[in-house]
């Protein structure tokens, strides 16, 4: 028997959560949409293919793929208890290192999100 409730990692950080976090919401997204983190620039994804994450994102099979991506990225479980603080500085450098991965996608797909929209009501004009 459990002590709570259990929410898979799923429930608990849902997608859309996540890419809003990106872009931020309430007061304390508005201050970090001032200066938001930039990627450097030799990561920073060609628009085509952030247009293309944020498409594909939009999709059942698309955002069945990047809900893995986030799975194995930012929702695997925290784990870094090595035996000495070494191996423990070392695992935590690889986690973060998976964890910029799943971070990169979103960003993208944040930016994505805006060229799309961008280009959407520059064609109405």
């Amino acid at each position: 028997m459990s002590g709570g409730p259990m929410f898979s990692p799923r429930d608990a950080q849902p997608l859309d959560l996540m890419l809003k976090s990106i872009g931020g919401e309430g007061w304390d997204g508005i201050e970090g949409l001032i200066n938001p983190p930039e990627m450097p620039s030799e990561y920073q994804p060609d628009e085509m293919v952030a247009m293309f994450l944020a498409g594909m994102a939009r999709s059942h099979e698309g955002r069945m793929t990047i809900e893995w991506l986030m799975d194995i990225t930012l929702r695997r479980p925290l784990r870094v208890t090595g035996r000495s603080f070494e191996e423990t500085a070392l695992l935590c450098a690889a986690r973060q290192g998976s964890n910029g991965v799943g971070e990169a996608v979103l960003k993208a797909i944040a930016l994505g999100d805006r060229l799309i929209s961008q280009r959407q009501h520059g064609a109405r004009r």
